[in-house]
Protein backbone atom coordinates (compact mmCIF):
# COMPACT_ATOMS: atom_id res chain seq x y z
CA UNK A 1 0.00 0.00 0.00
CA UNK A 2 2.70 2.70 0.82
CA UNK A 3 5.14 4.08 -1.79
CA UNK A 4 8.66 4.67 -0.40
CA UNK A 5 10.30 7.53 -1.82
CA UNK A 6 12.18 10.03 -0.99
CA UNK A 7 10.60 13.90 -0.41
CA UNK A 8 12.27 16.29 -2.69
CA UNK A 9 13.65 19.17 -1.27
CA UNK A 10 10.63 22.00 -0.97
CA UNK A 11 11.69 25.70 -1.96
CA UNK A 12 9.18 27.29 0.64
CA UNK A 13 9.24 30.13 3.53
CA UNK A 14 8.32 30.19 6.77
CA UNK A 15 4.90 32.31 7.07
CA UNK A 16 1.77 32.11 8.62
CA UNK A 17 -1.62 32.43 7.18
CA UNK A 18 -4.57 33.52 9.47
CA UNK A 19 -7.92 31.67 8.44
CA UNK A 20 -11.24 33.41 7.94
CA UNK A 21 -14.32 32.88 8.86
CA UNK A 22 -15.49 30.78 5.51
CA UNK A 23 -12.21 28.74 6.28
CA UNK A 24 -13.15 27.90 9.78
CA UNK A 25 -16.95 26.50 8.71
CA UNK A 26 -14.57 24.01 6.64
CA UNK A 27 -12.11 23.11 8.89
CA UNK A 28 -13.40 19.56 9.62
CA UNK A 29 -13.19 17.54 6.49
CA UNK A 30 -11.53 16.75 3.20
CA UNK A 31 -12.42 17.58 -0.07
CA UNK A 32 -12.04 13.83 -1.54
CA UNK A 33 -12.03 13.68 -5.46
CA UNK A 34 -11.25 10.44 -7.41
CA UNK A 35 -9.38 11.14 -11.04
CA UNK A 36 -9.41 8.15 -13.04
CA UNK A 37 -6.88 7.68 -16.00
CA UNK A 38 -7.45 4.83 -18.86
CA UNK A 39 -4.17 4.14 -20.52
CA UNK A 40 -5.17 4.11 -23.84
CA UNK A 41 -1.72 3.16 -25.72
CA UNK A 42 -0.31 0.19 -22.48
CA UNK A 43 2.57 3.04 -22.25
CA UNK A 44 4.58 1.09 -19.25
CA UNK A 45 5.57 4.33 -18.13
CA UNK A 46 1.87 5.83 -17.23
CA UNK A 47 1.09 8.13 -15.00
CA UNK A 48 4.69 7.08 -13.34
CA UNK A 49 4.23 6.78 -9.60
CA UNK A 50 7.77 8.40 -8.92
CA UNK A 51 6.96 11.37 -11.47
CA UNK A 52 4.07 12.21 -9.46
CA UNK A 53 5.55 12.27 -6.39
CA UNK A 54 8.09 14.41 -7.94
CA UNK A 55 5.94 16.72 -10.12
CA UNK A 56 3.58 17.12 -6.35
CA UNK A 57 6.29 18.66 -4.50
CA UNK A 58 7.09 21.38 -7.18
CA UNK A 59 3.14 21.95 -7.60
CA UNK A 60 3.41 22.49 -3.63
CA UNK A 61 5.95 25.08 -4.00
CA UNK A 62 3.69 27.25 -5.44
CA UNK A 63 0.90 26.17 -2.67
CA UNK A 64 2.98 26.51 0.27
CA UNK A 65 -0.15 26.79 2.59
CA UNK A 66 -0.35 23.23 2.02
CA UNK A 67 2.61 22.22 3.58
CA UNK A 68 1.49 23.81 6.61
CA UNK A 69 0.47 22.91 9.86
CA UNK A 70 -3.71 23.61 11.04
CA UNK A 71 -3.54 25.29 14.62
CA UNK A 72 -6.42 26.71 16.69
CA UNK A 73 -5.71 29.87 18.28
CA UNK A 74 -9.36 29.77 20.03
CA UNK A 75 -12.22 28.86 19.58
CA UNK A 76 -13.52 29.62 16.09
CA UNK A 77 -10.34 31.49 15.03
CA UNK A 78 -7.28 29.23 13.12
CA UNK A 79 -4.18 29.39 11.15
CA UNK A 80 -1.76 27.15 9.41
CA UNK A 81 2.04 28.03 9.99
CA UNK A 82 4.38 27.11 7.47
CA UNK A 83 7.44 26.35 9.07
CA UNK A 84 10.46 25.79 6.76
CA UNK A 85 12.30 23.81 9.02
CA UNK A 86 9.48 21.32 10.13
CA UNK A 87 7.24 21.31 7.40
CA UNK A 88 3.54 19.03 7.41
CA UNK A 89 4.52 17.20 3.66
CA UNK A 90 1.69 15.34 1.96
CA UNK A 91 0.70 11.86 2.72
CA UNK A 92 1.61 9.91 -0.97
CA UNK A 93 0.72 6.29 -0.88
CA UNK A 94 0.67 3.53 -3.85
CA UNK A 95 -2.21 0.69 -3.77
CA UNK A 96 -2.55 -1.94 -6.62
CA UNK A 97 -5.87 -3.41 -7.97
CA UNK A 98 -6.06 -6.96 -9.06
CA UNK A 99 -9.02 -5.39 -10.88
CA UNK A 100 -8.85 -5.13 -15.02
CA UNK A 101 -9.35 -1.68 -15.90
CA UNK A 102 -11.88 -2.81 -18.35
CA UNK A 103 -14.35 -4.08 -15.77
CA UNK A 104 -13.93 -0.61 -13.90
CA UNK A 105 -14.81 1.08 -16.60
CA UNK A 106 -17.93 -1.24 -17.56
CA UNK A 107 -19.05 -0.56 -13.88
CA UNK A 108 -19.16 2.77 -14.78
CA UNK A 109 -15.75 3.96 -12.68
CA UNK A 110 -17.55 2.83 -9.27
CA UNK A 111 -15.54 3.55 -6.17
CA UNK A 112 -16.61 0.63 -4.02
CA UNK A 113 -14.30 -1.40 -6.37
CA UNK A 114 -11.56 0.60 -5.42
CA UNK A 115 -9.16 -1.42 -2.79
CA UNK A 116 -9.75 -1.11 1.05
CA UNK A 117 -8.11 2.18 1.80
CA UNK A 118 -6.98 3.21 -1.38
CA UNK A 119 -10.00 6.03 -0.51
CA UNK A 120 -10.26 7.91 3.11
CA UNK A 121 -12.98 5.79 4.79
CA UNK A 122 -14.08 8.95 6.29
CA UNK A 123 -13.84 13.01 4.55
CA UNK A 124 -13.63 14.39 8.33
CA UNK A 125 -10.01 14.67 10.45
CA UNK A 126 -9.06 12.72 12.56
CA UNK A 127 -6.07 13.04 15.17
CA UNK A 128 -5.78 14.09 18.31
CA UNK A 129 -5.49 17.09 20.33
CA UNK A 130 -1.90 17.85 18.61
CA UNK A 131 -3.78 19.37 15.45
CA UNK A 132 -0.59 19.98 14.14
CA UNK A 133 -0.17 16.44 12.83
CA UNK A 134 -3.39 16.87 10.67
CA UNK A 135 -2.01 15.91 7.32
CA UNK A 136 -3.73 18.67 5.05
CA UNK A 137 -2.97 16.66 1.68
CA UNK A 138 -3.86 12.91 1.36
CA UNK A 139 -2.93 10.67 -1.86
CA UNK A 140 -3.39 7.78 -3.19
CA UNK A 141 -2.77 6.43 -6.79
CA UNK A 142 -4.24 2.89 -7.41
CA UNK A 143 -2.78 0.95 -10.55
CA UNK A 144 -5.29 -1.49 -11.77
CA UNK A 145 -3.83 -4.82 -13.21
CA UNK A 146 -1.32 -4.73 -16.24
CA UNK A 147 -1.50 -1.18 -16.16
CA UNK A 148 -4.55 -0.69 -17.78
CA UNK A 149 -5.20 2.92 -15.60
CA UNK A 150 -4.80 4.13 -12.30
CA UNK A 151 -7.69 6.40 -10.27
CA UNK A 152 -5.73 9.39 -8.44
CA UNK A 153 -7.30 8.83 -4.96
CA UNK A 154 -6.81 13.30 -4.02
CA UNK A 155 -7.92 14.57 -0.50
CA UNK A 156 -7.16 18.49 0.44
CA UNK A 157 -7.86 19.64 3.45
CA UNK A 158 -11.24 22.03 2.87
CA UNK A 159 -9.68 24.77 5.31
CA UNK A 160 -7.20 25.38 2.49
CA UNK A 161 -9.33 25.48 -0.74
CA UNK A 162 -12.97 25.02 -2.38
CA UNK A 163 -13.93 23.08 -4.93
CA UNK A 164 -12.33 25.81 -7.47
CA UNK A 165 -8.97 26.08 -5.43
CA UNK A 166 -9.04 22.63 -5.92
CA UNK A 167 -9.45 22.81 -9.59
CA UNK A 168 -6.75 25.32 -9.68
CA UNK A 169 -3.76 22.95 -7.59
CA UNK A 170 -4.64 20.14 -9.62
CA UNK A 171 -4.34 22.08 -13.11
CA UNK A 172 -0.92 23.07 -11.73
CA UNK A 173 -0.09 19.61 -10.88
CA UNK A 174 -1.07 18.22 -14.24
CA UNK A 175 0.53 20.85 -15.90
CA UNK A 176 4.23 20.54 -14.01
CA UNK A 177 3.90 16.26 -14.42
CA UNK A 178 3.13 17.00 -18.46
CA UNK A 179 6.53 19.16 -18.98
CA UNK A 180 8.29 16.99 -16.78
CA UNK A 181 6.87 13.71 -19.10
CA UNK A 182 7.97 15.43 -22.13
CA UNK A 183 11.43 16.51 -20.26
CA UNK A 184 12.68 14.77 -16.95
CA UNK A 185 15.52 16.75 -16.67
CA UNK A 186 12.92 20.05 -16.91
CA UNK A 187 13.60 22.32 -13.60
CA UNK A 188 11.64 25.42 -14.87
CA UNK A 189 7.67 25.36 -15.11
CA UNK A 190 6.52 28.62 -15.84
CA UNK A 191 4.86 31.08 -13.32
CA UNK A 192 1.83 30.42 -11.15
CA UNK A 193 -0.21 33.58 -10.94
CA UNK A 194 -2.42 31.45 -8.02
CA UNK A 195 -2.93 33.91 -4.73
CA UNK A 196 -3.24 31.85 -1.28
CA UNK A 197 -3.53 35.03 0.71
CA UNK A 198 -6.49 35.52 2.92
CA UNK A 199 -6.34 39.26 2.57
CA UNK A 200 -7.10 39.33 -1.09
CA UNK A 201 -10.54 38.19 -0.04
CA UNK A 202 -10.86 40.26 3.20
CA UNK A 203 -9.99 43.56 1.30
CA UNK A 204 -13.13 42.45 -1.40
CA UNK A 205 -15.65 42.18 0.81
CA UNK A 206 -17.25 45.09 1.98
CA UNK A 207 -18.40 46.07 5.12
CA UNK A 208 -22.27 45.33 5.56
CA UNK A 209 -24.74 48.41 5.26
CA UNK A 210 -27.79 46.98 6.85
CA UNK A 211 -29.12 45.47 9.39
CA UNK A 212 -29.23 41.33 9.18
CA UNK A 213 -31.27 40.24 5.65
CA UNK A 214 -33.95 37.95 6.80
CA UNK A 215 -32.52 35.19 4.83
CA UNK A 216 -29.39 34.56 6.14
CA UNK A 217 -30.98 35.43 10.14
CA UNK A 218 -33.59 31.99 9.06
CA UNK A 219 -29.86 30.27 8.39
CA UNK A 220 -28.66 30.89 12.30
CA UNK A 221 -29.43 28.11 14.72
CA UNK A 222 -29.13 28.87 17.96
CA UNK A 223 -26.12 27.71 19.92
CA UNK A 224 -25.68 25.29 23.52
CA UNK A 225 -23.06 23.81 25.46
CA UNK A 226 -22.50 20.52 22.94
CA UNK A 227 -21.46 23.22 20.29
CA UNK A 228 -19.27 25.20 22.12
CA UNK A 229 -17.33 22.61 23.64
CA UNK A 230 -16.69 21.06 20.03
CA UNK A 231 -15.56 25.10 18.92
CA UNK A 232 -12.88 24.51 22.23
CA UNK A 233 -11.51 21.32 21.22
CA UNK A 234 -9.23 20.42 18.46
CA UNK A 235 -10.10 20.24 14.69
CA UNK A 236 -9.35 16.54 14.64
CA UNK A 237 -10.94 16.13 18.18
CA UNK A 238 -13.92 18.12 16.49
CA UNK A 239 -13.62 16.06 13.16
CA UNK A 240 -14.34 12.41 15.30
CA UNK A 241 -17.26 14.49 17.19
CA UNK A 242 -18.98 15.59 14.65
CA UNK A 243 -18.58 12.28 12.28
CA UNK A 244 -19.81 10.21 15.13
CA UNK A 245 -23.05 12.48 15.31
CA UNK A 246 -23.64 11.38 11.42
CA UNK A 247 -22.16 7.70 11.58
CA UNK A 248 -24.03 5.18 10.59
CA UNK A 249 -23.01 2.04 9.21
CA UNK A 250 -25.44 2.02 6.16
CA UNK A 251 -24.27 5.43 4.26
CA UNK A 252 -23.36 4.97 1.04
CA UNK A 253 -23.31 7.49 -2.34
CA UNK A 254 -24.98 7.15 -5.93
CA UNK A 255 -24.30 8.52 -8.83
CA UNK A 256 -26.82 9.39 -11.48
CA UNK A 257 -26.39 10.75 -15.07
CA UNK A 258 -28.76 13.37 -16.64
CA UNK A 259 -28.04 14.16 -20.60
CA UNK A 260 -27.54 17.44 -21.97
CA UNK A 261 -30.64 16.69 -24.15
CA UNK A 262 -32.75 16.21 -21.20
CA UNK A 263 -30.99 19.19 -18.87
CA UNK A 264 -32.10 21.76 -21.93
CA UNK A 265 -35.82 19.92 -21.92
CA UNK A 266 -36.23 20.77 -18.63
CA UNK A 267 -34.62 24.52 -18.84
CA UNK A 268 -36.95 24.99 -21.32
CA UNK A 269 -40.46 23.71 -19.74
CA UNK A 270 -39.55 26.05 -16.90
CA UNK A 271 -38.92 29.30 -19.51
CA UNK A 272 -41.98 28.36 -21.39
CA UNK A 273 -44.21 28.36 -17.77
CA UNK A 274 -42.84 30.87 -16.54
CA UNK A 275 -43.52 33.40 -19.16
CA UNK A 276 -40.90 35.64 -18.81
CA UNK A 277 -37.28 36.72 -20.08
CA UNK A 278 -35.55 35.66 -16.67
CA UNK A 279 -32.54 33.82 -17.26
CA UNK A 280 -32.75 30.08 -16.05
CA UNK A 281 -29.71 28.23 -15.37
CA UNK A 282 -28.84 24.26 -15.39
CA UNK A 283 -28.40 24.96 -11.81
CA UNK A 284 -31.57 25.79 -11.14
CA UNK A 285 -33.07 23.19 -12.77
CA UNK A 286 -30.60 20.76 -10.95
CA UNK A 287 -31.42 22.03 -8.15
CA UNK A 288 -35.29 22.07 -8.02
CA UNK A 289 -35.39 18.24 -9.66
CA UNK A 290 -33.06 17.06 -7.09
CA UNK A 291 -35.32 18.75 -4.20
CA UNK A 292 -38.40 17.71 -5.54
CA UNK A 293 -37.67 13.51 -5.97
CA UNK A 294 -35.01 13.58 -3.05
CA UNK A 295 -37.79 15.45 -1.11
CA UNK A 296 -40.11 12.75 -2.07
CA UNK A 297 -38.13 10.32 -1.62
CA UNK A 298 -37.56 11.01 1.96
CA UNK A 299 -41.34 11.45 2.79
CA UNK A 300 -42.24 8.30 1.10
CA UNK A 301 -39.29 6.83 3.41
CA UNK A 302 -40.85 8.11 6.51
CA UNK A 303 -44.11 7.23 6.20
CA UNK A 304 -43.10 3.33 5.93
CA UNK A 305 -40.92 3.73 8.40
CA UNK A 306 -42.04 6.12 11.28
CA UNK A 307 -41.30 6.37 14.58
CA UNK A 308 -42.77 5.34 17.28
CA UNK A 309 -43.04 5.26 20.89
CA UNK A 310 -40.65 7.51 22.80
CA UNK A 311 -38.31 8.00 19.87
CA UNK A 312 -41.29 9.92 18.32
CA UNK A 313 -40.58 12.71 20.98
CA UNK A 314 -36.86 12.51 21.72
CA UNK A 315 -35.79 12.57 18.19
CA UNK A 316 -37.21 16.12 17.03
CA UNK A 317 -36.49 17.52 20.60
CA UNK A 318 -32.83 16.58 20.76
CA UNK A 319 -31.74 17.17 17.45
CA UNK A 320 -33.08 20.51 17.16
CA UNK A 321 -36.35 20.16 15.07
CA UNK A 322 -39.11 22.80 15.91
CA UNK A 323 -41.36 19.66 14.74
CA UNK A 324 -42.57 16.46 14.34
CA UNK A 325 -43.41 17.25 10.93
CA UNK A 326 -41.53 20.71 9.39
CA UNK A 327 -43.75 22.40 7.05
CA UNK A 328 -40.90 23.45 4.70
CA UNK A 329 -38.37 21.28 3.09
CA UNK A 330 -34.74 23.71 3.24
CA UNK A 331 -32.31 23.26 0.80
CA UNK A 332 -29.00 24.93 1.09
CA UNK A 333 -26.34 25.09 -1.88
CA UNK A 334 -23.19 26.78 -1.80
CA UNK A 335 -22.76 30.20 -3.84
CA UNK A 336 -18.99 31.55 -5.53
CA UNK A 337 -18.56 35.09 -4.65
CA UNK A 338 -15.86 35.11 -6.96
CA UNK A 339 -17.38 36.66 -9.98
CA UNK A 340 -20.03 38.54 -7.39
CA UNK A 341 -18.29 41.69 -6.43
CA UNK A 342 -17.00 43.73 -8.91
CA UNK A 343 -13.55 44.76 -9.16
CA UNK A 344 -12.62 41.85 -6.56
CA UNK A 345 -9.81 40.14 -8.56
CA UNK A 346 -10.17 37.03 -7.39
CA UNK A 347 -10.31 34.96 -10.33
CA UNK A 348 -6.73 33.45 -8.80
CA UNK A 349 -7.80 33.22 -5.15
CA UNK A 350 -7.27 29.49 -4.42
CA UNK A 351 -8.83 29.78 -0.81
CA UNK A 352 -12.59 29.26 -0.41
CA UNK A 353 -15.18 31.74 -1.19
CA UNK A 354 -18.68 30.25 -1.51
CA UNK A 355 -21.06 30.84 1.12
CA UNK A 356 -24.47 29.29 1.59
CA UNK A 357 -27.86 30.85 0.00
CA UNK A 358 -31.40 28.74 1.45
CA UNK A 359 -34.06 27.85 -0.33
CA UNK A 360 -37.42 26.87 1.67
CA UNK A 361 -40.04 25.17 -0.12
CA UNK A 362 -43.12 23.62 1.42
CA UNK A 363 -43.36 19.77 1.81
CA UNK A 364 -46.91 20.58 0.57
CA UNK A 365 -45.89 21.50 -2.56
CA UNK A 366 -43.24 19.18 -2.71
CA UNK A 367 -45.45 15.87 -2.14
CA UNK A 368 -47.85 17.16 -5.32
CA UNK A 369 -47.15 15.26 -8.42
CA UNK A 370 -43.48 16.70 -10.23
CA UNK A 371 -45.63 18.33 -12.93
CA UNK A 372 -43.47 20.94 -14.98
CA UNK A 373 -45.47 23.97 -13.24
CA UNK A 374 -44.02 22.38 -9.77
CA UNK A 375 -40.69 22.16 -11.52
CA UNK A 376 -40.84 25.94 -12.68
CA UNK A 377 -42.03 27.22 -9.18
CA UNK A 378 -39.30 25.45 -7.36
CA UNK A 379 -36.70 26.49 -10.03
CA UNK A 380 -37.51 29.96 -9.48
CA UNK A 381 -37.33 30.12 -5.97
CA UNK A 382 -33.56 28.63 -7.01
CA UNK A 383 -33.28 31.53 -9.30
CA UNK A 384 -34.16 33.87 -6.97
CA UNK A 385 -31.93 32.83 -4.14
CA UNK A 386 -29.54 32.77 -6.49
CA UNK A 387 -30.02 36.59 -7.52
CA UNK A 388 -30.17 37.34 -4.28
CA UNK A 389 -26.46 36.41 -3.46
CA UNK A 390 -25.33 40.19 -3.63
CA UNK A 391 -22.92 42.25 -2.35
CA UNK A 392 -24.35 43.27 0.56
CA UNK A 393 -24.95 39.47 1.29
CA UNK A 394 -21.79 38.57 0.99
CA UNK A 395 -20.47 40.99 3.37
CA UNK A 396 -22.92 40.25 5.95
CA UNK A 397 -22.65 36.58 5.37
CA UNK A 398 -18.64 37.12 5.94
CA UNK A 399 -18.88 40.03 8.27
CA UNK A 400 -21.74 40.22 9.88
CA UNK A 401 -24.01 37.94 12.03
CA UNK A 402 -23.31 36.37 15.17
CA UNK A 403 -20.05 36.11 15.77
CA UNK A 404 -19.66 33.28 18.63
CA UNK A 405 -17.11 30.53 17.92
CA UNK A 406 -19.66 27.84 17.38
CA UNK A 407 -21.52 29.64 14.93
CA UNK A 408 -20.45 27.82 12.27
CA UNK A 409 -21.18 24.34 13.77
CA UNK A 410 -24.16 24.68 14.99
CA UNK A 411 -26.00 22.83 11.91
CA UNK A 412 -23.40 20.55 11.27
CA UNK A 413 -25.14 19.25 14.81
CA UNK A 414 -28.41 20.52 15.79
CA UNK A 415 -29.55 19.58 12.31
CA UNK A 416 -27.27 16.95 11.16
CA UNK A 417 -30.26 14.33 11.77
CA UNK A 418 -33.53 16.38 10.53
CA UNK A 419 -34.56 14.95 7.46
CA UNK A 420 -36.00 17.48 5.46
CA UNK A 421 -32.65 18.89 4.49
CA UNK A 422 -29.83 18.79 1.24
CA UNK A 423 -26.91 20.13 1.04
CA UNK A 424 -25.75 21.22 -2.32
CA UNK A 425 -22.39 22.33 -4.35
CA UNK A 426 -22.14 22.47 -8.13
CA UNK A 427 -18.94 21.55 -9.68
CA UNK A 428 -20.09 21.45 -13.21
CA UNK A 429 -18.48 24.63 -14.37
CA UNK A 430 -15.13 23.69 -13.55
CA UNK A 431 -12.67 22.26 -16.11
CA UNK A 432 -12.15 19.07 -14.05
CA UNK A 433 -11.20 17.72 -17.41
CA UNK A 434 -8.76 19.70 -18.35
CA UNK A 435 -6.10 17.96 -16.09
CA UNK A 436 -3.78 16.54 -17.87
CA UNK A 437 -0.94 14.96 -16.56
CA UNK A 438 0.72 14.38 -19.85
CA UNK A 439 -1.21 11.16 -20.99
CA UNK A 440 -4.37 12.74 -21.80
CA UNK A 441 -7.58 13.75 -19.86
CA UNK A 442 -9.58 12.03 -17.39
CA UNK A 443 -11.97 9.47 -18.40
CA UNK A 444 -13.75 10.25 -15.16
CA UNK A 445 -13.99 13.11 -12.08
CA UNK A 446 -16.30 12.09 -9.01
CA UNK A 447 -16.32 12.61 -5.04
CA UNK A 448 -15.45 9.98 -2.97
CA UNK A 449 -18.45 8.87 -0.38
CA UNK A 450 -17.73 11.41 2.53
CA UNK A 451 -19.95 9.12 5.14
CA UNK A 452 -21.64 12.62 5.34
CA UNK A 453 -25.62 12.21 4.76
CA UNK A 454 -27.79 14.72 2.80
CA UNK A 455 -25.05 16.42 0.53
CA UNK A 456 -25.42 16.40 -3.27
CA UNK A 457 -22.59 17.50 -6.18
CA UNK A 458 -22.93 18.27 -9.52
CA UNK A 459 -19.87 16.94 -11.56
CA UNK A 460 -19.52 17.72 -15.42
CA UNK A 461 -19.42 14.26 -17.61
CA UNK A 462 -16.68 13.48 -19.67
CA UNK A 463 -16.91 16.36 -22.94
CA UNK A 464 -17.99 13.21 -25.52
CA UNK A 465 -20.12 12.60 -23.19
CA UNK A 466 -21.92 15.56 -21.87
CA UNK A 467 -25.00 16.36 -19.57
CA UNK A 468 -24.15 16.21 -15.85
CA UNK A 469 -23.33 13.89 -12.93
CA UNK A 470 -25.25 13.72 -10.08
CA UNK A 471 -23.68 12.61 -6.91
CA UNK A 472 -25.87 11.78 -3.72
CA UNK A 473 -24.75 11.06 -0.20
CA UNK A 474 -27.54 9.25 2.21
CA UNK A 475 -28.56 6.32 3.67
CA UNK A 476 -29.13 3.20 1.27
CA UNK A 477 -32.54 2.90 1.87
CA UNK A 478 -33.28 6.32 0.95
CA UNK A 479 -31.16 6.42 -2.39
CA UNK A 480 -33.36 3.25 -3.29
CA UNK A 481 -36.11 5.79 -2.77
CA UNK A 482 -34.26 7.94 -5.52
CA UNK A 483 -34.10 4.95 -7.47
CA UNK A 484 -37.53 4.16 -7.68
CA UNK A 485 -38.92 8.17 -7.47
CA UNK A 486 -40.95 8.26 -11.30
CA UNK A 487 -40.15 11.97 -11.97
CA UNK A 488 -36.41 11.08 -11.29
CA UNK A 489 -35.65 7.54 -13.03
CA UNK A 490 -37.44 8.78 -15.85
CA UNK A 491 -34.50 11.70 -16.16
CA UNK A 492 -31.32 11.08 -14.49
CA UNK A 493 -30.12 7.68 -14.88
CA UNK A 494 -28.17 5.30 -12.57
CA UNK A 495 -24.97 4.66 -12.81
CA UNK A 496 -24.14 3.19 -9.24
Amino acid sequence: MSFSSESPALNVKSQTFELNKIDVFCAIAYIPLLYTFKNTDGNSSFMSTELLNKSLYKAIEDFPIFAGRLRQIQPGKLKVVVDSNDLNLPKFTEAQSSMDFANFEAANFNPALLPTGAVKPTAFFTGGFQEGNIKLVDICIVKFKNGGGVVLSVNIAHVLVDGYGFNMFMHRWAEINKKLVSDCTATYFGVSNVVYSRSILQKAVPTPQKPLLSELYKMYIPGGYLSRLVAWVSPGIRGKIVESIHASADISISCFHVSRETLDQLRQSVKTISATDQRISDNDVLMAAITIAYAQSILKHKSEHPDVGLASWLKPTLLGSSSKNPKNFVAVEAADIRHRIPNSNLETYSGNSAISMMMLNPIELLQMPASPEVLTQVALGVRKSTEGVTSEYIAQSINGGDAESDVVLRPLIYKARVAERLMATNFSRFTLYKTDFGWGIPQFVAPANTKIPKIATFFPAHPFKGGVYVHLVDSVSILQQMRTNSFWAERFEFAY
